[in-house]
């Protein structure tokens, strides 16, 4: 077991809620803001009172939207962070940003309080786009605030663009990925989008409101994606995630080797001591109640194998076969040979001496099916 953890915090709190969007959010609740982030502090101080010996590599803070908080909210938060945990002096600390509640007052906060990584919610350049979705920005606020973001020193800045959006097309991505990448970004992640049942999203396709690109479709532009990101210089270093030479999110590797994490506030869920822990998903419980963690699960044998073989697949480097041997003292080429024959004829995955890799990330999830599929 490693020493070293990874914190995320969640703050569920947003302007609006965005069709497609099943996190754990709520709009319109200002009220709460104060009394959230005591009970974010508490949970903190209970989680370090029984994790005094574990060294904090990254800070990720997500929602919902963190960037609606006030500048000084999130300076004191990630403060009390750094006081109450041995926060390693090289520490990833992430915020998440909406662009039209970025300005440049709270990101002279940020800075002062360590974060050292802005991630932006992009979603797509097309305003008419962005409104159908429910997103209250506009492309020019984006533009404006990650200038902004640059001009205050602020140099590791990814943006999030969602795949599969009505209207688009392999030639549309392209563009749109041209146009961001200008403005010097280091990390893009490219999403595609997940259509959740309980969304309005849901709804509108169901009444057949709005339209999305067929599967086929959606093969391709994932594929123009990750064929023009390649050419600007990005390198595909997990499925949905594309970065410039070391700017890739090291909060989000450490969840694909299984590294273990604190989930903090509302909704949030954590992997510690070869446990699965999750919080209430319900505000007002969340912030009345005394805090304890809620369905506390020793994982299964079946269960990690599960996981340790979906995330490393999702990534470019692929499986390490020897470590999964130690891991689970079997023979993983013995084990899954039908599924290893089959992929391997089919061309879908690449087996080297020490390493099994995905050749065709769009099916990746048929392809992990398969080993899936022989684990009893």
């Amino acid at each position: 077991m490693s020493n070293s953890i990874s914190i995320y915090i969640h703050i569920p709190f947003c302007k609006s809620k965005c069709i497609y969007c099943d996190f754990v959010s709520f709009p319109n609740c200002e009220k709460f803001f104060d009394t959230y982030l005591e009970k974010v502090k508490q949970e903190i101080d209970y989680h370090a009172s029984k994790l005094k010996n574990r060294n904090v590599k990254t800070i990720f803070i997500g929602g919902g939207t963190p960037s609606l908080l006030g500048g000084e909210d999130i300076f004191n938060l990630v403060t009390f962070v750094l006081q109450k945990f041995s926060v390693s002096k090289q520490a990833e600390i992430t915020i998440e940003v909406n662009p039209e509640s970025f300005t440049k007052e709270k990101a002279l906060w940020w800075k002062k309080a360590g974060i050292n990584r802005l991630s932006f919610g992009l979603q797509s350049d097309d305003d008419i786009v962005l409104k159908k979705l429910g997103r209250i920005h506009n492309f020019s606020q984006f533009q404006n605030a990650v200038k902004e973001a640059k001009s205050l020193g602020f140099s590791n800045i990814s943006a999030d663009v969602l795949l599969g959006l009505p209207n688009q097309t392999p030639q549309k991505i392209r563009q749109t990925l041209r146009k961001i990448a200008k403005l010097g970004l280091a990390h893009i992640s490219a999403y595609g989008l997940q259509v959740e049942k309980g969304t309005k999203l849901f709804e509108l396709i169901k009444n057949e409101q709005i339209k999305l690109p067929d599967e086929d479709l959606s093969n391709e532009i994932y594929n123009s994606a990750y064929l023009e990101l390649k050419e600007l210089g990005f390198h595909r270093y997990e499925i949905s995630n594309f970065s410039k030479k070391g700017f890739e999110c090291q909060h989000n590797q450490n969840y694909w080797v299984r590294g273990e994490f604190l989930g903090i506030g509302a909704g949030a869920y954590g992997f510690i001591d070869g446990a699965h822990y999750e919080n209430t998903s319900n505000l007002v419980d969340y912030i009345k109640k005394d805090y304890v963690p809620q369905n506390i699960e020793k994982e299964s044998k079946k269960t990690k194998m599960e996981e340790t073989i979906m995330l490393a697949l999702r990534t470019e480097k692929g499986l390490n076969i020897s470590n999964f041997n130690k891991t689970f003292n079997i023979d993983f080429c013995e084990k899954f040979k039908p599924a290893l024959d089959k992929l391997s004829q089919q061309k879908l995955i690449k087996i080297t001496k020490n390493h099994i890799k995905i050749t065709n990330f769009s099916i990746s999830n048929a392809i992990i099916l398969q080993f899936f599929m022989l684990i009893d």
